[in-house]
């Protein structure tokens, strides 16, 4: 589906979403004042660190349709340090990251081991603070958020959280 804008060019539901994600950590000024041709970048001073959470519905293979936008312009920031997916769903690899044009060789896939907690693995690698932004797909409870929030301001990094809901 696609969705015509004022000058004309149309814009899919992925690039919708993509914006919208985008647009909702700046302020309305900053936002408005950004054209496609040119994004609006934060200095490195006013960078926002903490966590984030989005919830998709769907089959497993759409939602990954969804996030690859979102991904990939994560995995394009000019940040030298690493975007990091803990615990993706099994489909999410190497393999799909270079067929979505993702850059493989800037994204760490960690996977936790049987009976590891990985939340405070996901804690303990924003804390390390080698990452800009920590991708996880954990299940969360009232006290994960905040745990997750205390990490990444810890390492002046993102957190950011994959709840995927079956269709």
């Amino acid at each position: 589906m696609q969705y015509a804008r004022p000058d004309q060019q149309t814009l899919t539901q992925a690039d919708l979403f993509h914006n919208a994600l985008m647009a909702t950590r700046m302020e309305h000024s900053r936002f408005s004042r950004a054209t496609p041709q040119q994004p609006v970048t934060l200095p490195a001073d006013e960078q926002e660190y903490g966590y984030s959470e989005i919830s998709l519905q769907g089959a497993a293979r759409q939602c990954l349709q969804w996030l690859a936008p979102v991904l990939r312009d994560l995995s394009n920031s000019a940040a030298p340090r690493w975007l990091t997916l803990i615990d993706p769903p099994a489909s999410l690899s190497n393999q799909w990251l270079r067929n979505a044009d993702l850059d493989p060789s800037r994204i760490m896939i960690v996977r936790s081991k049987l009976g590891m907690d990985a939340t405070k693995l996901c804690c303990d690698l924003l804390k390390l603070g080698c990452s800009h932004t920590v991708v996880s797909w954990l299940s969360p409870d009232s006290s994960t958020a905040p745990r997750l929030e205390r990490a990444a301001q810890s390492g002046k990094c993102r957190s950011l959280n994959i709840r995927l809901h079956a269709a």
